[in-house]
């Protein structure tokens, strides 16, 4: 007579009459929102290559900088151990105001929560830090990240002509958008 039985730590054992043998398996783990460590900066600047332009997209250095040095979070979101996300907000002492620097989402993994995750993540740190509102600025061509903010609870209150130095998406104009944590 043989057995299978899970354990707790995801393994599986085979028990019959006189011996026992284990299994590992590997079944996913459920995706893990996480403060972002310098380990993961790799990732992060692969990331930025994955779905920025290289005119527009951070450099490593300002990456390291913007995960190391600045008042910043950096969140990232994972599954089995695969960055498949992150986002950088910025926000100054003494204030309750914060702003998302970059939001990425790989686009192997887009349309999946991932980014509404993130943001959900994101404003709840930011609400126990005491900020009360959140800014973005959003190319005015990018219809799926505006979507994605409109979902998430944001609105349009500033059109902001040539805000890009480069063509972003075929314009250089960007919305500014906000969220009240309240």
């Amino acid at each position: 007579m043989v057995l299978d039985i899970k354990n707790l730590w995801g393994c599986w054992r085979e028990k019959n009459y006189l011996n026992y043998k284990v299994y590992f398996s590997f079944m996913p783990q459920s995706p893990c929102i996480r403060t972002a460590t310098f380990d993961d900066f790799k990732r992060i600047v692969e990331l930025e290559r994955l779905c920025f332009q290289r005119e527009h997209a951070y450099s490593r250095r300002q990456l390291r900088y913007l995960l190391t040095k600045a008042h910043s979070m950096v969140l990232v979101e994972t599954l089995d151990s695969v960055i498949r996300g992150f986002v950088i907000v910025l926000f100054r002492r003494g204030t309750t105001v914060a702003g998302i620097e970059t939001i990425n989402v790989d686009p192997v993994f887009r349309k999946m929560g991932i980014g509404l995750r993130l943001l959900s993540a994101v404003e709840d740190h930011l609400r126990k830090d005491g900020i009360r509102t959140i800014r973005l600025e959003v190319a005015i061509t990018n219809a799926a990240a505006i979507a994605l903010y409109e979902h998430a609870g944001y609105h349009q209150v500033m059109l902001l002509k040539k805000y890009y130095h480069f063509t972003h998406q075929g314009s250089r104009d960007a919305y500014r958008m906000i969220k009240r944590l309240g």
